[in-house]
């Protein structure tokens, strides 16, 4: 079979994130599988995925020709006017106004890397992302859209002509049942297949009996509002006298005025022996999971916990957040760790709770490893391979 992974998404080689460790796991899967796999992607620099990807698998930039730049990627100023001053009061408008200008850049130079590749099925990694695939590009493959956030903060934001474009598909990947209702309700005609991220469960997991001189709670993800790592910050730094022990380190991304902001708090809470950035790594079992005792997730929303699951299958207890959608249907409160309130008080209560209680963290590790076993790699990379394999001989129903 030949898969075309679409992943027009801004960050691909210089900015990833979790959607592109989940392009490049799904592409490393189906190339071991027998298949082949190709990833087009937009950027505008030049250079490979930034997670470990199969040799095999070629990457191609759209915005360029012959390693010359050939497509200005940045919209004409007036558009960017245009389409900031719709984000202010109408985010739909904004999100149109984006996807068409540069669906009329990117349509020609997809459709020529389509020709060339005849694909038997596309996987699209994001709503823009189809719409260029089938609408530009006018694709005659068969394509699968991903949604990697919650669908119902998603979908509230998407577009006509993003909508248009995803009901001609032959279908779309949720990652939680709980996204059914509101997908069926946008999406009324498209089959609706849920598949969870896939979690390597190791041999190996945490040690958490072993008496240490230093204990360390990790925050693993991206530094942003919606990541919302303040909180977490704010709470360590609350009880930190009281745990002499403990360090507190913060693993992803850590670019823009929200790292640079919280950089400068923890300066200001005299916290900078403690609390520690630690940036991104490409490694993060070795450099952060397997020295971790304690996972916390104070993300704001989620579609999937990627670094949730990838703690839990490790066997770390976690803390995330009761109104977090992505976050509370995978922790079960009380049993692979604790749900909490976004306040300060609340998440001190259980990190407390847990920083002291060794026999805890024990225990709710070891059955969070449990519990993410439904999401263990073969497992998914299973549904992954059928849907993919049904879709493209464009049999009606894979699920």
């Amino acid at each position: 079979m030949n898969i075309v992974i679409a992943h027009f998404n801004s960050c691909y080689v210089r900015m990833p994130g979790g959607v592109e460790k989940v392009t490049c796991n799904l592409a490393n899967a189906m190339t071991a599988r027998g298949h082949s796999v190709t990833i087009l992607y937009r950027e505008s620099k030049e250079g490979h995925a930034y997670f470990p990807l199969d040799e095999r698998v070629p990457e191609h930039n759209i915005l360029y020709e012959d390693g010359q730049y050939m497509i200005q990627d940045k919209l004409p100023r007036s558009t960017r006017i245009k389409r900031e001053f719709f984000r202010l009061f109408n985010a739909k408008k904004a999100h149109e106004i984006n996807a068409v200008a540069k669906g009329r850049s990117y349509g020609s130079s997809i459709r020529k890397w389509l020709e060339k590749l005849q694909p038997d099925v596309i996987v699209s990694t994001s709503m823009p992302s189809t719409k260029y695939v089938v609408e530009d590009a006018a694709a005659s493959a068969p394509v699968i859209t991903m949604i990697h956030s919650q669908p119902a903060v998603q979908f509230a934001e998407i577009s006509s002509v993003e909508c248009r474009a995803v009901n001609k598909c032959a279908g779309i990947q949720i990652l939680l049942p709980s996204g059914i209702e509101i997908t069926r309700k946008y999406f009324p005609h498209l089959p609706i297949y849920v598949i969870g991220n896939a979690v390597s469960i190791p041999e190996w997991h945490v040690s958490l009996n072993d008496k240490k001189d230093r204990y360390k709670v990790i925050c693993v993800g991206t530094l942003n509002a919606n990541k919302n790592q303040k909180l977490a910050v704010d709470a360590f730094a609350g009880i930190a006298d009281h745990f002499p022990q403990w360090d507190f380190e913060l693993w992803g991304l850590a670019q823009g005025s929200y790292a640079r902001t919280l950089k400068d708090h923890i300066k200001s809470l005299n916290m900078e022996g403690r609390i520690f950035i630690k940036g991104q790594t490409k490694d993060v079992d070795n450099d952060a999971y397997k020295k971790a005792d304690l996972f916390i997730i104070p993300s704001k929303k989620e579609g999937w916990g990627l670094s949730l699951t990838e703690a839990m299958a490790v066997g770390l207890p976690a803390i995330g957040l009761k109104s977090c959608p992505g976050v509370n249907e995978l922790i079960q409160d009380g049993v692979t760790g604790y749900l909490v309130e976004e306040t300060i008080s609340g998440l001190q209560d259980k990190m407390a709770q847990l920083m002291k209680d060794r026999a805890a963290r024990v225990r709710m590790g070891m059955a969070g490893r449990e519990a993410i076993k439904p999401y263990e790699a073969d497992t998914i990379w299973d549904k992954w391979e059928k849907l993919l394999i049904k879709t493209a001989e464009k049999e009606p129903d894979a699920r």
